[in-house]
């Protein structure tokens, strides 16, 4: 198991996912805020003593149609919202853009059957507390803030020149400041959320910095020893549940002091990447966890593997070393670097301290026969 660094992140992937979470979010109360303005309006035509009075065969049903469509629309996705067994799903966040593009189309049907009604007292504030309320909801989504501003505004328009509504020089000041504090609302509300973005970013690549560096040896790109008794804890109780097996092969590099004192310290850790390349080529299995514990000694852990297992790990890591024949003539062992393997099974019932004990004490019998070698615990050891 080896070391995979964090990269700094795809930021556009990132904004476009918290995008699509965002608006699931956000548009709960865009719907809430068209349930109470479909109300009104409903209220309005229904309660009021100066009715719409329709004209040009637009009939009054027409902005009554509208607001029902506001109603149901914005209740039943309130409904699918809330009831959704997974709020992230990407099916909900389609819907909720679909939605914001027919509650556009049915407030520029609504707006369009006002100027027909010649009824202008409620465009202007109506229209700036709808579009005020989408900036607030959809300001992270130029593209969806867009189809729900573009149909009303285009509605206004058109219907004002076709039924010569035609506003005046300073209610078309209005409309133009209104539209630009839209736009720089936007800009300056997506900026901030690009900003979070951005910092939660960073966060998020520190924090996967900060766990490798706590869980991976910096020199090896290997796991560190506190990931490895955290491995070993989680296989030790894995094979107690399970009746599994497990076993472990501690490995130290051999005269190491040596081949620092005639390399150098630069062409030790060079010497130790490539040990530690080899014993992660030696293991097969996804879940062999291979470990740096300290200086030149290693560890194998071999989840699920018995003691054929361990055995057959320990010769391909041997038989690795003497095909890559890294230069060592210090070593009285050979002219070039190999190591001594010390092999531990588990046995129901025994702690990860017996199981490193058992290594370890192995280990010592494979150097005291020569090194270059491998020893089971409490077995003769067997040359390479």
């Amino acid at each position: 198991m080896t070391a995979k660094q964090p990269g700094s992140g795809n930021l556009d992937i990132h904004t476009d996912e918290m995008r699509r979470q965002a608006i699931t979010v956000s548009v709960n109360w865009f719907l809430w805020v068209n349930i109470l303005f479909s109300l009104f309006i409903l209220g309005r035509s229904y309660f009021s003593t100066d009715p719409l009075t329709v004209v040009l065969h637009r009939p009054t049903h027409v902005l009554e149609i509208a607001m029902v469509l506001v109603l149901a629309a914005s209740s039943g996705v309130l409904f699918i919202l809330r009831m959704a067994p997974d709020p992230e799903a990407l099916w909900l966040s389609q819907l909720a853009k679909g939605t914001v593009l027919l509650l556009s189309l049915a407030w520029a049907l609504a707006f369009y059957v006002f100027i027909a009604s010649d009824d202008m007292r409620v465009i202007f504030p109506l229209a700036a507390l709808l579009l005020f309320t989408a900036l607030i909801s959809l300001y992270f989504d130029a593209r969806v803030l867009l189809t729900f501003i573009v149909p009303v505004l285009l509605s206004i328009l058109l219907s004002s020149v076709v039924y010569d509504q035609i506003p005046g020089p300073l209610n078309a000041v209005l409309w133009i400041l209104l539209a630009a504090l839209l736009e720089s609302g936007r800009r300056m509300l997506n900026s901030w959320f690009l900003l979070a973005l951005r910092r939660s970013e960073e966060k998020r690549d520190l924090i996967m910095q900060l766990e490798t560096l706590a869980s991976y040896d910096p020199l090896t790109g290997i796991a560190n020893r506190r990931t490895f008794q955290q491995q070993l804890d989680n296989a030790i109780q894995e094979a107690t549940l399970n009746g599994g097996e497990l076993a472990m092969i501690m490995v130290d590099v051999d005269h190491f002091k040596r081949f620092n004192d005639h390399y150098g310290h630069q062409a030790g850790d060079v010497c130790l990447r490539e040990v530690a390349n080899q014993l992660s080529s030696a293991v097969r299995r996804q879940g062999d966890c291979v470990a740096r514990l300290g200086g030149e000694e290693f560890a194998i852990l071999l989840p699920g593997g018995g003691r054929d297992a361990a055995l057959r790990v320990a010769r391909r890591l041997a038989w690795r070393l003497e095909n890559q024949a890294i230069a060592h003539a210090a070593s009285p062992v050979r002219p070039h670097v190999t190591v001594s393997q010390g092999v531990s099974v588990w046995k129901p019932e025994m702690s990860g301290a017996v199981l490193i004990a058992q290594a370890d004490a192995a280990l010592y019998q494979a150097k005291e026969k020569g090194r270059n070698c491998w020893q089971e615990f409490d077995a003769q050891p067997r040359p390479d």
